[in-house]
């Protein structure tokens, strides 16, 4: 008796340092907090199918997952009438603009289970992108560059990187003891789009004597894609070329990359259960269509060329929207491209997950989970405590409280409805902004749907 009771007492424990452990993550791997949604091995390979049937998911809805994680909300951005909104940005957000994005869309996902072991296999398009830049550019783009005439501005560097890849993975779980449960992914990647904008700095200067401005870009940015970059030495200018091909909408072999999931889940007892696992050990690489472009002139202005953009009725105006489009019709102007030799490397952000599950009921689960996700530059952490329960013999939800970077708590909500061929589930960290998600700065949303069949 008293070594039973020791040994809840050392997992209550545990469960408790899980609470209150302080690292950092990208969501609540809400899916983890149910018990018989398969796509929750995405998240730990070593989860077992539990419906004893082979789970094929809809292509496209099923673990269908977007989530973000900024300084401000997207609807803070763009206005009714679905325009950029500089001046409001500026005024709603609080400090740079910070912002870190990722969606998920499925292709194929395939789960069966014989005996001990689960057999998996999915293909999914996956988007990961980050940003920083100077809040004030959002002002300069919001009056003008007449209103800057006159005088020197500098803004700190703006920095942002997209990559698009398609994900192909086969897991493989398996019931090593009584108690122990071991999981493996392994995957190959294809990267298909790259875009990265590193420290670029923008400068402003007025020379006076010849009603001259001039507006510096310095840095450079790199792309890799579809695309031929071509430099004209008669004009002295970039002209971009679409170089798609058919083979690059299944897999682009060129550009190809790795990484491995790892998991393992353990009972010590019938109450009990610790989930554990890391994702996403590996990289991208780019090499085919790979282009490094430099800033390598300014943009002149006479003063009678000047715009001011901040009242439409004034002389001189030119839109926000009609700025950005001829400043992005310059930059062929004032670029180099250099074709990329030598294959680059991306690490992946890494994902470290512990979750701690005690039964206190035959149908009832009180939990933590920890989630930890570590960029280049930038971490992320969602602590979460839930409760989850069986309605009947079908219906299973979780309720949890999550703590994002332990500055903000936020009700969440995962729920699955399991019938004899179909499955739906929905999972997210913050219910509140179910209703308008677009108000929100901080979201995981993951839906899905699917099909069972009888393997036997």
């Amino acid at each position: 008796m008293r070594k039973h009771i020791r040994k809840e007492k050392i997992y209550l424990f545990l469960l408790l340092a899980t609470m209150v452990l302080s690292v950092r993550a990208q969501n609540s791997n809400g899916l983890t907090f149910l018990s018989n949604v398969s796509q929750a091995s995405l998240i730990n390979p070593a989860y077992q199918n539990t419906t004893e049937q082979l789970v094929v998911g809809l292509p496209v809805i099923s673990g269908m997952n977007m989530q973000w994680d900024n300084n401000f909300a997207i609807n803070n951005i763009i206005s009714k009438n679905f325009v950029i909104d500089f001046e409001e940005f500026y005024q709603s957000v609080d400090g740079n603009p910070v912002a870190f994005a990722s969606s998920s869309l499925p292709l194929i996902y395939l789960s069966l289970k014989r005996n001990k072991q689960t057999f998996g296999f999915s293909i999914s398009d996956k988007v990961v992108a980050n940003s920083y830049f100077d809040k004030e550019i959002l002002q300069f783009l919001s009056e003008g560059l007449l209103p800057y005439y006159g005088r020197d501005d500098s803004f700190d560097p703006i920095s942002f990187k997209a990559k698009y890849f398609r994900e192909l993975s086969i897991s493989y779980a398996v019931q090593v003891q009584e108690k122990l449960s071991v999981g493996i992914r392994p995957k190959i990647l294809f990267e298909k789009f790259y875009y990265h904008i590193d420290n670029c700095r923008i400068t402003t200067t007025t020379y006076a004597q010849e009603e001259n401005f001039a507006v510096i870009p310095q840095g450079s940015y790199m792309v890799s894609g579809p695309v031929e970059i071509i430099y004209d030495e008669e004009t002295e200018s970039a002209s971009v070329k679409p170089n798609i091909k058919p083979a690059d909408y299944f897999f682009k072999l060129k550009n190809m990359g790795a990484a491995i999931d790892l998991g393992l889940s353990y009972k010590p007892n019938n109450q009990s259960e610790i989930q554990f696992s890391v994702t996403d050990l590996g990289f991208t690489s780019h090499k085919k269509n790979t282009y490094h472009i430099i800033f390598n002139d300014s943009l002149h202005y006479q003063k009678h060329e000047l715009y001011q953009s901040s009242d439409s009725l004034a002389s001189n105006y030119l839109s926000p929207e009609q700025a950005i489009l001829r400043f992005r019709n310059s930059v062929p102007y004032i670029t180099t491209p250099d074709l990329v030799t030598k294959r680059r490397y991306e690490l992946l952000p890494v994902q470290i997950n512990l979750q701690l599950k005690y039964k206190v009921s035959k149908n009832t689960w009180f939990g933590a989970s920890n989630n930890y996700i570590g960029y280049k530059n930038h971490s992320n952490n969602y602590l979460s405590g839930f409760i989850s329960t069986f309605f009947g013999t079908h219906f299973e939800t979780a309720g949890s409280l999550t703590l994002n970077n332990f500055k903000k708590i936020s009700p969440g909500l995962s729920c699955s409805y399991t019938g004899q061929k179909a499955q739906i589930y929905l999972s997210t960290n913050n219910i509140l902004t179910m209703i308008k998600p677009t108000s929100s700065k901080n979201l995981n949303l993951c839906f899905g749907v699917n099909i069972l069949f009888t393997s036997n």
